[in-house]
């Protein structure tokens, strides 16, 4: 399956709203690694990983943000029956990436190897340039960060984002949702 991009998966009150909610959990830390006074890294932070969901279990105890991730699946399918596709709704994993310029947060990667499993990308920075690049490329395909919109792949494509520029005034945040097995509708 090639990566679909499904433009608007949510409404530009949503993001705002996820993204007010995100950046005030009490979850976001500085990574722990320890930089030399000139490594430019120190000026701008790393931001940690955020686990919401793992194993179907809360670890965060917000319980608004692990049933929204969890209903995610869903309105995806929605828009999946256009590509004769339907992922499974069961979230085993769900979390947030934060990014900025000069963040150490994004390489190319596998969410998992199995090839039953799926991954969407929410793009849930609510104002965005392409200016301020920010890019998530998977499949040999590059998807704009695109407020709102989502990439549906397998776990099992390599795949990174694009830290954004030094110039974006925002933290560039992601969500990520794993789920696993496909039940398919036809051919792609």
């Amino acid at each position: 399956m090639r990566p679909i991009f499904l433009k608007n998966l949510l409404t530009s009150k949503e993001v705002f709203w996820l993204y007010r909610k995100l950046v005030e959990l009490p979850v976001w830390q500085l990574d722990g690694n320890s930089a030399k006074d000139d490594d430019p890294d120190r000026q701008h932070g790393s931001i940690a990983k955020a686990m919401i969901i793992q194993d179907n279990q809360p670890v965060y105890s917000s319980l608004d943000m692990g049933v929204y991730g969890q209903s995610i699946p869903y309105r995806v399918n929605e828009r999946l029956k256009e590509h004769r596709l339907e992922i499974p709704t069961n979230v085993e994993r769900f979390w947030i990436n934060a990014s900025f310029a000069k963040s150490k947060s994004l390489w190319p990667h596998q969410d998992d190897s199995d090839s039953k499993a799926f991954s969407i990308v929410l793009f849930l920075c609510p104002v965005w340039n392409d200016q301020w690049l920010g890019s998530f490329f998977c499949g040999g395909e590059e998807f704009k960060f695109s407020p709102g919109g989502a990439v549906v792949f397998q776990s099992t494509e390599m795949h990174t984002g694009d830290n954004p520029s030094l110039d974006c005034p925002y933290l560039r945040l992601t969500a990520s949702i794993l789920t696993r097995g496909i039940i398919s509708k036809g051919k792609n």
